[in-house]
């Protein structure tokens, strides 16, 4: 059976002749009753706090829940991100490969144009080459013939000597 503080102070006893000291009963009734009182009151309070505990734990819990899914959330993210700067990369790399090979084939393409050019122009120097040591070597049989035929040939012409003194 529960007592309230209240129910302990009105409690009374009955009466005989040689029973307990009445102002001692009401005095430890008295006392009893403010001790339960206060346990009553102290429990009160932790009963509050066990409120406030429960609500501040909960609190908690979904924050914690709401911040595990932020966490989740962000790694996701973070991995979405480096996924697609992985493709990004890939794409990057895949674009300077091609850029490289049309650059590798252009210069291909020129080196062969000038190889080419050069040969063009080898075949040119060594026609003009031989086309020069056909003019000096018919020049100078020309010459040679020239000088042979002055030796061999009088070079008495009298009208031209008359003609050269006037």
């Amino acid at each position: 059976m529960k007592f309230t503080p209240l129910e302990i102070r009105q409690i009374s006893f009955g009466k005989s002749f040689r029973g307990y000291s009445t102002s001692e009963v009401n005095a430890f009734i008295e006392d009893l009753s403010d001790d339960l009182d206060a346990l009553v009151k102290e429990n009160a309070n932790y009963k509050d706090r066990l409120e406030k505990q429960a609500r501040t734990i909960t609190e908690l819990e979904k924050a914690e829940g709401a911040m595990t899914e932020t966490l989740v959330m962000a790694q996701k993210a973070m991995e979405n991100v480096k996924v697609n700067a992985q493709k990004e990369a890939e794409l990057i790399i895949r674009q300077a490969e091609v850029r490289a090979e049309e650059i590798t084939a252009s210069a291909m393409k020129r080196e062969s144009q000038l190889s080419a050019e050069i040969m063009s122009l080898q075949r040119r120097k060594a026609t003009f080459v031989e086309q020069i040591r056909s003019l000096i070597q018919g020049l100078s049989r020309e010459m040679q013939w020239s000088s042979e035929a002055q030796t061999e040939e009088p070079t008495h012409f009298p009208q031209e000597a008359e003609n050269r003194q006037e």
